[in-house]
């Protein structure tokens, strides 16, 4: 019996592919060069090590060092904060500039402020480091800043007695006024208490 061969409709005996079909994918030529990929992958790595190795040392190892006017030994700052913390306290209690009823009275409030602050500077020369001698330096130097400071508010209180719109006026140091170096020097060494009282201005 003859054999019969059926034809498949979809099929082309061209090898064309029918309309409205998808032509099978071709497989994607991998041009990458395998160098180039080890070399991504060995740059990663090291950008990873770099990076935690950064981070060990920055939390555990890295020493930034004391800041600019920063004393190594806290022996003087933690005895001056207390110190100063009586007395400044003292001066807070006095009248406000605002409630003074004239200014002869407010000239009284400060005076009486400037006795607190005086006893304050002179138990603090009481406690000046001797050693290192860069310690004592700069300690000094503090505390003859805030003696200056004390002068201009006394300065200041005088000048009221005669003047009723007389102004506070601050001495310099260097390119800033003095107060300035006053707070700087104890906010560094975490004396909070020594900044200058600010009741004047």
């Amino acid at each position: 019996m003859p054999k019969l061969w059926t034809v498949n409709s979809n099929s082309d005996p061209t090898g064309a592919t029918p309309a409205g079909s998808r032509p099978a994918p071709r497989p994607v030529k991998d041009d990458s060069n395998p160098a180039l990929r080890k070399l991504a992958w060995v740059a990663g790595l090291s950008f990873a090590f770099v990076m935690i190795a950064a981070w060990i040392f920055g939390l555990f190892i890295y020493d930034p060092g004391l800041l600019v006017d920063e004393l190594e030994d806290r022996s003087f700052g933690e005895a001056a904060e207390v110190i100063c913390s009586e007395h400044t306290e003292a001066v807070s209690t006095l009248p406000r500039a605002e409630n003074a009823e004239d200014p002869g009275q407010r000239a009284d409030v400060i005076t009486e402020a400037n006795g607190y602050l005086t006893a304050m500077v002179n138990q603090l020369w009481l406690e000046v480091p001797s050693d290192p001698p860069v310690a004592s330096e700069a300690v000094e130097e503090w505390l003859g800043d805030w003696e200056t400071h004390i002068e201009d508010r006394q300065e200041y209180a005088d000048a009221l007695r005669d003047d009723p719109q007389a102004r506070f006026a601050e001495s310099a140091k260097g390119t800033r006024q003095v107060s300035r170096a006053i707070d700087g020097f104890a906010q560094v060494n975490r004396m909070t208490s020594c900044e200058t009282t600010g009741d004047v201005g």
